[in-house]
C-alpha cells in the first residue's frame, strides 16, 4: 500500500520545471544553426556549431535535469577551440524544446540515439568521429547510450549522479524527506511507474559494458550530487581506458571551470582523432 502511495511522487518527480530557456552567450550565437530533430513526434530544439577549422570530430552535448543546452556553453567553447563541432540539445520538457508532462531516463536514452542519428544523416559532418558529453542527469543517458551503442568514441561524465534511484533519493532528500529509507520502496515505485528496473540505468551495471574511453570530472564540493556518486563510478568494473578528473573546491555547474574545460577538451581532441 505505501508503495502506491508514493507513485504520485514519483510521477510529480519526473515533471520537469518549466523555465525560460537560456540564450547562447554572444560569441557562440553569431555562428550557431538552430535545429530541430524529430523525437517521437516532438520537435527536440539545438544548436549546432562549428569550429573555425574543422577535421576533429564532433560531441553531443546533454544537460540535466531542469537545465538547457546553452548552460554548456563554456564547455562548447572549449570544444570548439579544440576544433571539435558540438551539438547542444534541449532535451523535451526543457528549454526551447517546451513541456511535456513526464520525462525519464529511458525516454533520454532513446533521444540521445536520435540525436546522434541526426549529427550522422544531417550535419553534413561526414564520417567524424562522435563523442558524448552528459552533464548531471544528462550522464546517466549518456551511460546507458554508450553502454547499448559502440558507435561512439569517447565519453565523458560531469557531475553525474550513479543512477536513478540515487538520483530520486537525492531529490528527496533535498526534500526533507528519508530517501535512504524509503530505497526498497523508491525502488518499487520507480519500477511500477517507468515500467523498467532503476538497477538497470545505474552505472554500476552500463559502464562495465562501454567499450571506448570514459571521462569522469566532479567537483569536489558538489552539493547537488556528493562526489561519493563520481567515485562509486570510477571505481566500478569497466570495460574500456577510464579517467577521472576532482576539481577541488568545485561545484555541480563546472561548465565555465577552467580546468574542467580544458581537460574535457583534450580528452575529446584525443579520443576523437582519426584512427
Amino acid at each position: 500500500m505505501l508503495d502506491r502511495l508514493f507513485d504520485p511522487l514519483v510521477r510529480r518527480m519526473l515533471r520537469p520545471p518549466r523555465r525560460t530557456a537560456r540564450a547562447l552567450p554572444p560569441e557562440l550565437s553569431g555562428i550557431a544553426t538552430d535545429v530541430t530533430i524529430d523525437v517521437r513526434g516532438l520537435a527536440m530544439k539545438g544548436w549546432l556549431l562549428r569550429p573555425s577549422t574543422g577535421g576533429g570530430g564532433a560531441v553531443l552535448v546533454v544537460h540535466g535535469w531542469g537545465s538547457d543546452g546553452a548552460r554548456s556553453s563554456g564547455l562548447a567553447l572549449g570544444l570548439l577551440e579544440a576544433g571539435i563541432a558540438v551539438l547542444l540539445i534541449d532535451l523535451p520538457g526543457h528549454g526551447r524544446t517546451g513541456p511535456v508532462e513526464t520525462y525519464d531516463a529511458s525516454l533520454m536514452v532513446d533521444d540521445i540515439a536520435s540525436a546522434r542519428r541526426w549529427i550522422v544523416e544531417q550535419a553534413g559532418l561526414g564520417d567524424s568521429r562522435i563523442g558524448l558529453l552528459g552533464v548531471s542527469f544528462g550522464g546517466l543517458g549518456a551511460y546507458v547510450a554508450a553502454s547499448r551503442d559502440a558507435s561512439w568514441s569517447g565519453i565523458a561524465l560531469l557531475g553525474v549522479p550513479m543512477g536513478p534511484l540515487e538520483a530520486s533519493r537525492l531529490y528527496l532528500e533535498g526534500k526533507g524527506l528519508p530517501g535512504s529509507w524509503l530505497t526498497s520502496v523508491l525502488r518499487r515505485s520507480l519500477t511500477r511507474v517507468l515500467s523498467v528496473d532503476p538497477d538497470e540505468f545505474s552505472g554500476a551495471a552500463c559502464l562495465p559494458r562501454v567499450r571506448v574511453p570514459v571521462l569522469i570530472v566532479h567537483g569536489t564540493d558538489d552539493a547537488v550530487v556528493p562526489i561519493a556518486h563520481a567515485q562509486a563510478l570510477a571505481s566500478a568494473a569497466h570495460g574500456g581506458e577510464r579517467e577521472v578528473l576532482w576539481v577541488s573546491g568545485g561545484g555541480h555547474d563546472l561548465s565555465e571551470d577552467r580546468i574542467a574545460r580544458e581537460r574535457v577538451a583534450a580528452f575529446f581532441r584525443r579520443t576523437l582523432a582519426a584512427a
